[in-house]
C-alpha cells in the first residue's frame, strides 16, 4: 500500500507535469544535500586538523583492509578490520548520484537566471499555500518535517527553498501560455466532483496471514495491547510495519488503499478498530485514528489551480523545458564521468 496519491486518468493527465515538477527536484535536491554534507564534513575535518591534511596515497585511500596509513579524519566507518574512507564514500556518491546532483545544481542556476530575466518571483503567499498543500495528510507540521528529515535528510529551510524552486520552475514553464475562461468553466463542469472536499481517515493497519491471527490481534488490542507495538512485531505490510502500522491520512477514494479497508474505515468512528478484513494476501486489522475533510479552498483558489493545470497541459514537457533552459544558458558538463 503506497502512500503516493494519484487521481484518475483524466485528472492525472492535467496534473502529470505538475507532479513531475513537484517530486523530481525534491529527490534530486535531497541527493545534492547528501553529497554536499559529505563534502563539507570532509572540509571541516581538514580545517580542524591541519596536521592531518597531507594527501593520502592512492593505495591507502582505496584499500579496504586495515587502518594503517589512514588518518583519523579520513576514516568514516569500520566494519571489523575493514576501513571505509571519506574518499571511498565520496567516490561512491559521485558514481551513484553525481550526474543527477550536478544536473540539479545546473538547473537551479538556470532557473535563477531565467526568473531574474523574466522578473518572475514566488510570493510569500504562494509559498505558504504550497507548503500547506505539501503538509496535507500529515497529522501535524512537526510530523511533516520529521518525515522530510527522515526520508530525504532535508531540514525545514531546505524544504522551503525546494518548494520555492519548484514553484519558480512551474511559473517559467507556463509563462506565455493562455487559458480562456471558457476552458476553465468547461474543466470545472466536468471535474467539479473531484474538486470538492473529500472525507479523510487517519488509518493504522496490521496485516497478518490468517483470519485466526487477525482475531487474535483484535483480542489483544481489546485487552489493552499497543497497536503500534503489534504492528512493528507482527504486521506483514512492509510500508507501515516499521511506522507502527501508521498509514497516515488517506482520502475516501485513495486508489492505493484496499477498497475493503476504506469501506471498513467509513463505518468506524475515530478510535475504533475493525476487522478481520480479507485482503488479496492475508487479513487486515484497521484502526481509525482520526477523521476529517481534505482542506477546502475558495472558488478563486480553485479557479487558479485549474488555470495552472490547464496551462501545464498545454506547455512543453518538464524535461524538454529544462533541456531548452540549460541550452539557453550554455550549460556544459566538463567532466566526462558526470555526463550520463
Amino acid at each position: 500500500m503506497n502512500k503516493l496519491r494519484d487521481q484518475d486518468r483524466t485528472w492525472k493527465g492535467m496534473r502529470s507535469m505538475r507532479e513531475t515538477i513537484r517530486r523530481e527536484p525534491f529527490v534530486l535536491l535531497a541527493l545534492l544535500a547528501m553529497a554536499t554534507l559529505a563534502m563539507l564534513s570532509g572540509c571541516k575535518s581538514q580545517e580542524a586538523s591541519p596536521a592531518e591534511t597531507s594527501p593520502v596515497s592512492s593505495a591507502s585511500a582505496t584499500s579496504s583492509q586495515g587502518g594503517a596509513g589512514q588518518s583519523g579524519s579520513d576514516v568514516v566507518a569500520t566494519v571489523g578490520d575493514v576501513v571505509i574512507t571519506r574518499q571511498q564514500l565520496m567516490d561512491r556518491l559521485l558514481s551513484a548520484y553525481g550526474s543527477q546532483a550536478l544536473r540539479a545544481m545546473m538547473l537551479q542556476e538556470a532557473v535563477k537566471e531565467e526568473s531574474a530575466s523574466s522578473r518572475i518571483e514566488v510570493s510569500d503567499e504562494e509559498l505558504d499555500a504550497e507548503l500547506r498543500q505539501m503538509k496535507q495528510g500529515y497529522e501535524s507540521e512537526e510530523a511533516f518535517y520529521r518525515q522530510m528529515e527522515e526520508q530525504l535528510g532535508m531540514n525545514p529551510q531546505e524544504v522551503l527553498e525546494d518548494a520555492r524552486y519548484r514553484l519558480l520552475l512551474e511559473k517559467l514553464i507556463i509563462q506565455g501560455v493562455t487559458v480562456s475562461e471558457e476552458e476553465i468553466e468547461g474543466y470545472l463542469d466536468e471535474h467539479r466532483q473531484e474538486l470538492m472536499p473529500k472525507k479523510q481517515y487517519h488509518l493504522m493497519l496490521i496485516v497478518v496471514d490468517s483470519k485466526k491471527q487477525a482475531n487474535d490481534v483484535i483480542a489483544r488490542l481489546a485487552n489493552g495491547a499497543d497497536f503500534g507495538e503489534i504492528a512493528r512485531t507482527r504486521s506483514l505490510d512492509e510500508f507501515t510495519a516499521d511506522a507502527g502500522g501508521d498509514l497516515g491520512w488517506v482520502e475516501e477514494d485513495d486508489p492505493f488503499v484496499s477498497e475493503k479497508v476504506l469501506r471498513a474505515a467509513k463505518e468506524l468512528s475515530s478510535g475504533d478498530i475493525g476487522g478481520p478484513i480479507a485482503l488479496d494476501e492475508g487479513y487486515a486489522v484497521v484502526k481509525v485514528d482520526g477523521r476529517g475533510l481534505s482542506q477546502t479552498k475558495s472558488d478563486e483558489q480553485i479557479r487558479e489551480d485549474v488555470r495552472r493545470q490547464i496551462a501545464l497541459g498545454k506547455a512543453p514537457s518538464t524535461k524538454d523545458f529544462e533541456q531548452s533552459l540549460l541550452a539557453k544558458y550554455g550549460a556544459e558538463i566538463k567532466d566526462r564521468a558526470l555526463r550520463n
